[in-house]
């Protein structure tokens, strides 16, 4: 069999099927009978000699075969979008649409700056948002769901399709609670932090990642006593002197202002990080827009003191 043996029925049948996860569902959506569906599927898989789904306890999920085939439909139906986008708007940017996905400190503290300043430039164009941790960015790329992905650190993916580009620097500094011990000295330690509670992001997270690769150049144990998923929910418990954290300078600069938490200067240690912007060849105007937009004017972005 041939790739000519797969019509744009069976992918956007397909698609539709993988997202779901019902046929009955499906079959609503795409106005066509249930007995359809079923059939388009078991073609497609009959075709190839695949199998694409399997029902477990009256449920449906997509095989391994099943899931690749999903990540490449979403780009075909996505590339069939642009197409239609570009002839009905063609050379134009009267009309447009882009999907950016953030990690959580980008997204949460950056990103509506960045948005707000192309916005200002480029008013018909539709802006989607997307924030998560990094892996989940990286793999909102990989399956099409958004166009530009904005991350904390260097990506950790084998995807050759996936394109990065560095936007910002950006500094991760120590703080604590004005009543820790900490917040008198001028200067901490390397050995005087193995015996603190840290609290940091989740496993996943690109600022963790980077820290731990920090502590680990460093011959660094540390004890990690919580772990939570969002910055804001880590600069309450420091406040509270549930321990001690690193975060980027970009979050703490109103509480640093405000006495709510203080820095830790820590003797030999800095930690610089950068911001990655992720992008894939499959771009339409808007898009590159936007891509060009961040890359230019990425230095008015960052909150500095």
């Amino acid at each position: 069999m041939t790739i000519y043996d797969l019509s744009l029925r069976h992918i956007f049948v397909f698609n539709n099927v993988a997202e779901t996860l019902n046929m009955s569902k499906s079959a609503k959506n795409l106005f066509i009978t249930q007995s359809a569906v079923s059939q388009t599927i078991k073609d497609i898989e009959n075709k190839f000699a695949i199998k694409l789904f399997i029902r477990q306890n009256k449920k449906l999920y997509l095989t391994h075969e099943g899931k690749e085939l999903y990540i490449c439909t979403k780009k075909i139906i996505n590339l069939l979008k642009d197409a239609q986008l570009c002839l009905e708007n063609f050379n134009t940017l009267k009309k447009g649409c882009a999907c950016i996905g953030a990690s959580t400190t980008i997204g949460n503290y950056l990103l509506p700056v960045i948005v707000k300043a192309f916005k200002e430039q480029y008013p018909c164009i539709d802006i989607k948002i997307f924030i998560g941790n990094t892996n989940e960015v990286i793999n909102k790329l990989r399956l099409s769901d958004i166009d530009v992905g904005l991350i904390e650190g260097l990506p950790q993916t084998n995807d050759t399709t996936i394109k990065t580009t560095k936007f910002m620097e950006d500094e991760l500094i120590f703080v604590c609670s004005p009543q820790h011990h900490f917040a008198k000295k001028r200067t901490v330690g390397l050995k005087e932090l193995k015996s603190e509670n840290f609290i940091i992001r989740e496993k996943g997270s690109g600022t963790r990642q980077i820290i731990e690769t920090e502590f680990e150049r460093h011959g660094v144990n540390v004890n990690i006593s919580y772990e939570f998923n969002n910055s804001e929910a880590i600069k309450n418990a420091v406040s509270c002197n549930l321990g001690i954290s690193v975060l980027s300078k970009l979050i703490v600069k109103k509480e640093l202002s405000a006495n709510m938490l203080k820095k830790i200067n820590i003797k030999g240690l800095t930690i610089y990080r950068w911001f990655y912007l992720l992008k894939t060849d499959a771009c339409n105007k808007a898009q590159k827009v936007l891509i060009e937009h961040i890359l230019e004017n990425a230095k008015d972005f960052y909150v500095s003191d």
